[in-house]
C-alpha cells in the first residue's frame, strides 16, 4: 500500500480490501467518497475510523512522536450496567483432573533456544518453569535447525520441561497469511514425526491477535471468524499437534462475538492461555474466573498469564462533545464515520461534530506490568495458584516478559 501525501489512516476489510484516509487539495476522483473541509494536512496530529458516532465523551491513548499523536487506542465510555460489588463466586472444590499446576513462560528470540539455551534453563530452575513456548524458525515447509531443535528438546526435556513451538502474526487471518500459517504448522507436524519421543515439541500455541489488524473494530465479528477459520484449518492440517490459543483479558467469553468464536474453536483446541495483564489481585481473579468457567464447561485447560515487561508511557486524552468548536472532529465519509484530532482548536465544518479536550493523565503500565513490582509477584503467584486451583480447568500460570534482556 502506498502512503501518498496527505495520507493520514488506512484500515482493512475482512473482504482484504483496503480503504485510505486521505486529506488533499484537490478532488480524489470519483471513485473515492470525499467532502471538504477548512482544515489543512498540517492541522492534523491523528486520524482514524471511528466505531461510535452517538458518544458523549471519549479518550484517546498514546504517545507523541515527530509531531504526531500517535493513538494505540479510541477509549469509549462503557454502557451503564447494574452496579454488582460481588466478589468472584469460586466454583464447588472438585477433584483436579488436569494434575499439578504448571509456570510457563516465553522466549521469542530463536537465538536463545539455539546459541545460549543455558540462559533458558536458567530462568527455568529460579522461577521453576515446567513449560516454555519458543519461536522455531521455517523455510520452504522444514523447520530451519532441525538438528539444532532435536538438541535443545532432549536438554529441556531432561530438566522435565515442556517444550511448545509459537506462532504469532494478526496477518494470520489474511489470505495470505493463513497458508503461511499452515504451512509453518506442518512443519512442526513433520518435525515431530521424523522425531524420537525425547525430541518432540508438545505442542503448539497460536498468539494471533486479530484485533491488531487496522479495521478489526468495524466489524470484529467477521474478523473473529476468519481467526476461527484459521484455528481449524490448522488443526486439520496437523490433527496430532495440541493448538494452544491465547486471548487478551478484554476478549469476554460471555460476549456474544467471543463466545461465536470460542465454540467454533472449541473442536480445534486443547487449552487456552489468557493475557490477565493486571497487577491488582482482584482484578486478575475477577478475569480469571471468566475464562476458567468457560474451560470447566467446554473441559478446556486454562493457563493465566501475568506480564513481566517494561511498559511505555502513554497518555490518555479526554474530550467532551462540544457545540461549535473542538480538536477532536468526528464526521461521516461514505458509510464510514472519521475521528480527526488537531493541534489546536478550529471551528466545526457543516456535518462535523466537534469535541474539546478536558484533561489528560499519564499511563505509566503500572496496573499491567509487574515490572516495577517484580518483588510482589512471587508471593502473588503462590496466592492465585491456591484460589485458582478450585477450577478444574485451571492448568497453571505463565509468566510473560522472563526473556526480557536475555540477548543483551
Amino acid at each position: 500500500m502506498q502512503k501518498n501525501d496527505g495520507y493520514l489512516a488506512h484500515y482493512l476489510a475482512p473482504d482484504e480490501s483496503v480503504s485510505i484516509l486521505q486529506l488533499t487539495k484537490q478532488s480524489a476522483g470519483t471513485l473515492c467518497k470525499q467532502v471538504e473541509l477548512s482544515i489543512n494536512v498540517q492541522d492534523v496530529l491523528w486520524a482514524g475510523f471511528a466505531t461510535n458516532t452517538d458518544a458523549a465523551t471519549l479518550a484517546l491513548q498514546g504517545v507523541m512522536r515527530n509531531e504526531h499523536f500517535l493513538v494505540g487506542e479510541v477509549i469509549y465510555p462503557e454502557p451503564p450496567q447494574t452496579p454488582n460489588v460481588e466478589r468472584v463466586k469460586k466454583p464447588p472444590r472438585t477433584a483436579r483432573t488436569t494434575g499439578s499446576p504448571t509456570k510457563s513462560a516465553w522466549f521469542w528470540s530463536p537465538g536463545l533456544w539455539m546459541d545460549s539455551p543455558e540462559k533458558i534453563f536458567n530462568v527455568k530452575s529460579k522461577v521453576g518453569l515446567n513449560r516454555i513456548y519458543i519461536t522455531v524458525p521455517t523455510n520452504n515447509g522444514e523447520v530451519s535447525h532441525p538438528t539444532e531443535l532435536r538438541q535443545f528438546i532432549q536438554k529441556a526435556h531432561a530438566q522435565h520441561l515442556q517444550v511448545w513451538a509459537v506462532l504469532g502474526d494478526p496477518r494470520a487471518v489474511t489470505y495470505e497469511g493463513v497458508a503461511k500459517f499452515i504451512t509453518a504448522s506442518a512443519a512442526y507436524a513433520a518435525f515431530n514425526e521424523e522425531s524420537i519421543q525425547a525430541e518432540k515439541l508438545e505442542g503448539l500455541q497460536l498468539d494471533i491477535e486479530p484485533y491488531l489488524i487496522p479495521g478489526y473494530s468495524q466489524d470484529p465479528a467477521v474478523w473473529l471468524s476468519k481467526y476461527a477459520y484459521v484455528v481449524n484449518n490448522i488443526h486439520y492440517a496437523v490433527p496430532d499437534l495440541p493448538i494452544d490459543i491465547v486471548l487478551p483479558f478484554w476478549f469476554d467469553p460471555a460476549t456474544p462475538v467471543v463466545a461465536t468464536m470460542l465454540d467454533d474453536v472449541a473442536d480445534s483446541i486443547s487449552r487456552i492461555t489468557v493475557m490477565d495483564y493486571r497487577t491488582n489481585p482482584e482484578q486478575i481473579r475477577v478475569i480469571a474466573a471468566k475464562f476458567l468457567d468457560w474451560g470447566a464447561h467446554h473441559q478446556k485447560t486454562v493457563d493465566i498469564a501475568l506480564e513481566t515487561l517494561p511498559m511505555a508511557q502513554e497518555e490518555r486524552r479526554h474530550y467532551q462533545r462540544a457545540a461549535g468548536t473542538g480538536e477532536l472532529w468526528q464526521l461521516n465519509l461514505g458509510d464510514k464515520s472519521v475521528l480527526l484530532l488537531l493541534k489546536t482548536p478550529h471551528p466545526s465544518d457543516a456535518g462535523v461534530t466537534s469535541y474539546h479536550f478536558t484533561h489528560s493523565r499519564l499511563i505509566d503500565g503500572t496496573d499491567i506490568s509487574f515490572y516495577t513490582k517484580i518483588d510482589s509477584l512471587k508471593p502473588l503467584i503462590n496466592k492465585l495458584e491456591a484460589d485458582l486451583s478450585v477450577w478444574p480447568s485451571y492448568s497453571g500460570l505463565a509468566i510473560h516478559g522472563l526473556d526480557y534482556g536475555l540477548m543483551k
